[in-house]
């Protein structure tokens, strides 16, 4: 794994990539190893590029039923810092894992996660669906009296287009999209619930 390049599936960071000194993660597209490396250089408004050297980790985690995981890492002050990374290909997160754990010397510890986070996050977002979708059925019947919603500044071209279609719809499917997307969330929140997931620390 080492002194390769790997896709990352974040918005603002796109290739992740180490060696025996160094993990370097970039906002652009490499190629290869040595291009990434040689981006450390150049690093600045076109690219950004950040460093997390080897010596510095002092643990990685995931949750297996999340792709992401996190690196846990002392600054140049000795505080330590938390990075949350997901690559693009998911089969390849725990092979990253454990050939940097090598590298650290480190041993692999499960436990059990609680119940009650998750389980609060998911109603959170359950909450959030049922908001959004009342939301919307106001949209779609303020459109069938002709008060058209117009969205401006930033990502405008993507909420004008989700506005266009709530209005296509009409308050009716609006509301039965919204409460099957809402009786999905809530399932997936009893089934997490139900079906714990296992939080793998490598320290």
């Amino acid at each position: 794994m080492k002194n390769q390049t790997f896709r990352l599936d974040e918005e603002n960071r796109k290739t992740i990539g180490f060696n025996d000194d160094h993990i370097i993660i970039s906002s652009k597209k490499h190629q290869d190893f040595e291009s990434l490396l040689a981006s450390q250089k150049k690093s600045g408004l076109m690219e950004s590029v950040k460093t997390i050297p080897i010596k510095s980790i002092q643990k990685l985690r995931y949750n297996n039923k999340e792709d992401l995981f996190s690196i846990h890492y002392n600054n140049e002050k000795g505080k330590t810092k938390k990075d949350q990374i997901k690559l693009a290909d998911s089969s390849l997160k725990i092979p990253f894992i454990e050939a940097i754990s090598e590298l650290k010397g480190f041993q692999k510890e499960e436990v059990s996660e609680s119940k009650t986070q998750p389980l609060l996050i998911n109603i959170g977002i359950t909450l959030l669906a049922v908001a959004f979708t009342w939301i919307a059925r106001g949209m779609a019947i303020d459109a069938m009296h002709g008060e058209h919603y117009q969205a401006t500044g930033r990502k405008s071209g993507l909420k004008n287009l989700m506005a266009g279609a709530i209005e296509s719809l009409g308050p009716t499917w609006t509301v039965v999209i919204g409460a099957i997307i809402t009786i999905y969330l809530a399932y997936r929140a009893y089934n997490r619930y139900q079906n714990p997931g296992t939080v793998i620390t490598y320290q």
